[in-house]
């Protein structure tokens, strides 16, 4: 064997000669980028995700919505036919606008900032800004002035007093209308900044390679100085939404506990197959990425196997530097389930302290002995209040900003989305990242969930990821019992800074060198051949 690889490797020489200058080649290009400067962090990241840390400074936003004052589930308005309603709103930044009516695509939309600026949102069944689709009509206004043809700048950046919210109905018939607009005060980042102003560092790519055996939970990294994780990557050896669901993240910040969550309940799926982006993750098939923003003095990565196959990961964490944590609010996110009672809302936070909620994703599922054959859970309303404020919507379908029971294929845009839906049994997973729409509290947050029809729905099991940012210490809910955590070591797991470890979006520049330098060397050797033939 031995004998015949001598034979043929002077055949392959050319090859692997072009093989190593296409190396070099690659490595060249690498250390030149290394040398150019970091990209600022509030540049990196979309500028509505980068700001979500520091969300808990902002003022609370004023609510308006179609919610039934008497709460006996008439979350509507009653428009007659070509019946024109105005709602008044108030001078400030729309961050959300929800909407959807019996005929949908006969409801004409409109803002109107004072008795002239006029901005048409929905006509004739469609969405001039926004969109409409699968009856539900959204809109989250650009966070930049877009100007255009009839108007001078989105209205949703900039209501004046006597802003209103105009809905006409042109059916010929009466249809009931639901809205839902969350309005910001102009001028809403807080000058009161809790936290000084950091300097940042270098951003720097750290990668770990784990092997967890089924049951076993990890250490892959710990960063000792100030920073901010604005990236995390997982790459499995084996793919699949099951293994992500199987693969447990559990982070600490500053010595707590305040992530716990399977890796695909983080990206806001916690049930569904498929891939799907959004705005806080990536997932195809073998690879997650997260963007959730998450600054720290001090943290700790480590990942747990919940199923029952061992399972090979890599972990790539970009971090960003600082000379000290760049707000003083901490990420938290944790998966839990609950069953509902009868005439009880669900509860989903009872949080004390200072913090946002920015997200839910929840999955809905009848038990096992239900009877159930209909989506009539649904009905429920959420009751989130903060700081004694009480914001409460129109039905459970319209929190995840849809509408109807939720359309029948799954969908996934930026802010919310549905990954899931089965009719039989009725079962249905959802997320919301409340990314624009953060609702800040100082002192406290509850977040209950109606079930049914007056808290009906008994016999549904919620299983719920939340998201939220909030100063140490913070309480999660209780967990499993912990497993055996073994520390790896960094010679074995982790490929340090000054071995420059590859980016993953750095790997396509080596194949294709690679790939080059073998078909040069292969064309080379035939070309030598003709000339001696």
């Amino acid at each position: 064997m031995m004998a015949r690889f001598i034979k043929v490797a002077p055949k392959l020489k050319t090859a692997f000669i072009f093989c190593g200058i296409g190396f070099i080649f690659c490595g060249a290009a690498r250390a030149q980028n290394e040398k150019s400067p970091q990209v600022p962090i509030d540049k990196s990241l979309d500028k509505s995700l980068a700001a979500l840390p520091n969300s808990p400074l902002l003022p609370p936003f004023r609510w308006f919505a179609s919610t039934d004052p008497k709460h006996q589930n008439e979350d509507y308005i009653v428009l007659k036919a070509g019946e024109t309603r105005r709602i008044p709103l108030t001078a400030g930044h729309i961050e959300r606008l929800w909407s959807t009516a019996l005929f949908p695509d006969q409801l004409d939309l409109k803002l109107e900032s004072g008795p002239v600026i006029k901005q048409v949102l929905l006509a004739n069944g469609k969405a001039v800004r926004g969109s409409f689709t699968a009856k539900t009509y959204t809109y989250f206004p650009d966070k930049k002035p877009d100007y255009y043809p009839g108007t001078r700048v989105d209205l949703g950046l900039s209501l004046d007093s006597g802003a209103a919210l105009v809905a006409t109905n042109r059916a010929a018939q009466p249809s009931k209308w639901f809205y839902q607009v969350a309005v910001r005060p102009k001028n809403s980042i807080s000058t009161k900044n809790e936290s000084k102003l950091a300097k940042s560092g270098e951003v720097a790519r750290r990668t770990f390679r784990l092997q967890l055996a089924p049951g076993e939970e990890k250490i892959a990294a710990n960063f000792d100085k100030p920073g901010q994780i604005q990236e995390l990557v997982f790459d499995a050896k084996i793919g699949g939404a099951k293994n992500f669901r199987d693969l447990k993240l559990k982070i600490s910040f500053d010595g707590q506990k305040a992530i716990d969550a399977p890796l695909l309940s983080l990206a806001g799926q916690i049930e569904g197959e498929g891939n799907f982006r959004n705005a806080v993750a990536d997932f195809r098939g073998s690879r997650l990425i997260l963007k959730w923003p998450m600054p720290f003095e001090k943290a700790q990565i480590s990942l747990e196997n919940r199923g029952g196959a061992p399972l090979g990961v890599e972990v790539s964490a970009r971090i960003q530097a600082f000379d000290e944590a760049p707000s003083p609010f901490r990420f938290c996110a944790t998966q839990f389930e609950k069953t509902p009672v009868e005439g009880k809302p669900v509860e989903i936070l009872n949080l004390k302290g200072a913090g946002a909620l920015v997200g839910l994703a929840t999955s809905f599922v009848p038990d096992a002995d239900s009877r159930r054959r209909a989506f009539a859970y649904l009905e429920g309303n959420e009751l989130i209040t903060a700081d004694g404020k009480l914001f409460e919507g129109t039905g459970t379908e319209d929190f995840f900003t849809s509408a109807w029971y939720f359309p029948d294929a799954p969908f996934f845009r930026p802010y919310e989305g549905m990954s899931q839906k089965i009719k039989l049994p009725p079962s249905v997973a959802a997320y919301r990242f409340l990314i624009p729409d953060a609702i800040p509290f100082k002192k406290s947050l509850k977040f209950d969930f109606e079930h049914g029809n007056r808290n009906n729905a008994e016999d549904i099991r919620w299983k719920m990821t939340a998201f939220w940012y909030q100063k140490l210490p913070v309480a999660l809910p209780v967990s499993d019992a912990p497993a055996n955590v073994q520390s790896t070591k960094n010679e074995e797991n982790s490929v340090s800074d000054n071995s420059a470890p590859v980016a993953p979006g750095d790997r396509w520049k080596i194949a294709v060198a690679v790939g080059a330098g073998v078909l040069l060397g292969i064309a080379m050797r035939l070309s030598k051949r003709r000339r001696k033939s």
